[in-house]
């Protein structure tokens, strides 16, 4: 007679790698999975689609110079145990160099664990948003076309301001600073007539106000990762409104 074994079950999880690193020595990297290269020549503002992920154990995440065979000479090493069916988005941000950028925050990747790939509403659009600018302050985000308002209140680096569930339009996004009286930048986020009707997406803030006192790298700017993947999409800057 046979024997019935059970059938183990292989529990994922469901992951999105964002490289937010602005520092030059860090432009591009290998990112590995345990021991199997997950993506190879990944470079800054660009993002892996979702994909499976083990889930239930432990995972190592090694982050390396490109070209890299194995997992020997890290730039960095970070172990995950995500949960099964968790949707995770990985922001990798900060400085490796040990001179040249002020402030000189360290490498490190940023993890949100209640990600999404689609809009819980097909008439919205449900933006995450995450302060990777190294050397920006404690920040408002503020709209001015739409007549939202403060959407993110005093966020700081590293810091997430989960999804906002925004009817899909055209808006208009000033960075101001804490209290909210003086505007830093200002942005377009054209989200209709980007057809993101029902789409997820994580803007980052990324770059440098101060591109002088960071080895000349890149100016800040509004990024957006779309769950698919690739190279993020550059929100357009506006001429700063007083209205």
């Amino acid at each position: 007679e046979l024997i019935q074994l059970p059938s183990e079950t292989i529990s994922t999880a469901r992951a999105q790698v964002i490289h937010n690193s602005a520092d030059a020595a860090a432009e591009t990297v290998d990112i590995w999975l345990n021991d199997q290269m997950l993506l190879d020549d990944f470079s800054f503002r660009t993002a892996s689609p979702f994909v499976d992920v083990p889930a239930g154990e432990d995972i190592d995440i090694s982050i390396l110079p490109p070209n890299s065979m194995d997992t020997n000479g890290a730039i960095a090493k970070f172990t995950y145990n995500l949960m099964g069916n968790g949707k995770y988005i990985l922001i990798a941000s900060g400085i490796v160099s040990g001179s040249g950028y002020n402030p000189p925050e360290p490498f490190n990747i940023y993890v949100y664990d209640m990600a999404r790939e689609m809009a819980n509403s097909s008439d919205n659009s449900d933006v995450l948003v995450m302060h990777g600018s190294t050397d920006a302050p404690v920040v408002d985000v503020v709209e001015v076309a739409q007549g939202a308002g403060t959407i993110v209140d005093n966020i700081a680096y590293s810091e997430f301001a989960g999804y906002l569930e925004l009817p899909t339009a055209d808006y208009s996004l000033q960075i101001r600073n804490s209290a909210g009286t003086d505007v830093v930048a200002q942005f377009g986020a054209p989200l209709a007539t980007l057809g993101l009707d029902g789409a997820a997406m994580a803007v980052v803030a990324s770059g440098f106000l101060n591109p002088g006192n960071n080895s000349g790298g890149p100016a800040f700017g509004l990024y957006v990762a779309l769950p698919s993947g690739g190279e993020l999409v550059e929100l357009p800057s506006e001429v700063i409104s007083t209205a």
